[in-house]
C-alpha cells in the first residue's frame, strides 16, 4: 500500500514540553511524537485513537487538530522540475470545489 490510515493529533507548542509531551503520549498508548518549535504532532493506530485522544486532552486540553489522515508509506523521490509540474497538479486539484483532501507520497531532491 502507498498510504495507511493514522490517527493525529497536534498540539501548539506552549501546551506542555517536548518531553512531557513525549512521555504523556507513550504512556496513552501512542506510536510516534514529533515535537519541534511550530509544536506537536502525535500519531496513533486507528484503533487506540480514540483512547490517546482522550489521555492527552485530559491532562493538555482540547488539541488543535485531531483527526484521522492518510500517512505515506512509500515517498517517491522527484527532482526539482518534476516536482514543480506535480505541484501544479496538486494546486489545481485543491481549488476544485469537490475535493476536501490531497494526500501525496512525494519528497523533492
Amino acid at each position: 500500500f502507498q498510504f495507511e490510515r493514522k490517527g493525529v493529533l497536534r498540539y501548539k507548542p506552549e501546551a506542555a514540553s517536548a518531553d512531557a509531551m513525549l512521555e504523556a503520549a507513550i504512556e496513552a498508548g501512542a506510536e510516534d511524537v514529533e515535537s519541534t518549535e511550530d509544536g506537536h504532532e502525535i500519531s496513533t493506530s486507528v484503533e487506540d485513537f480514540a483512547t490517546v485522544r482522550g489521555a492527552l486532552e485530559t491532562r493538555f486540553g482540547t488539541a488543535e487538530a485531531a483527526k484521522l489522515e492518510w500517512w505515506s508509506t512509500n515517498d517517491i523521490k522527484l527532482d526539482e522540475e518534476r516536482a514543480k509540474d506535480v505541484v501544479k497538479l496538486l494546486d489545481l486539484l485543491d481549488d476544485h470545489d469537490d475535493i476536501q483532501n490531497i494526500y501525496a507520497n512525494l519528497e523533492v531532491e
